[in-house]
């Protein structure tokens, strides 16, 4: 691969993360919110996939990564 194609498709690769940092930054034109924390939809099903998430005996835990 020349490099100019290494380079686009890092470009690529980095386009999205930029395009989300702009959208989350308040100072940027394209800004349009962010809800930090749980948004899922809220039914029954949802919440508990939520929960066991958040439990550290479930299988399904994820420890939070904000730390």
């Amino acid at each position: 691969m020349s490099s100019g194609q290494e380079s686009s498709s890092k470009a690529a690769e980095q386009a999205p993360k930029d395009n989300r940092a702009n959208q989350c930054n308040p100072k940027h034109p394209e800004y349009r919110g962010h809800q930090p924390g749980y948004t899922g939809k809220g039914n029954k099903a949802d919440l508990d996939n939520h929960a066991r998430q958040l439990d550290p005996k479930s299988p399904l835990y994820k420890p939070n990564r904000s730390k």
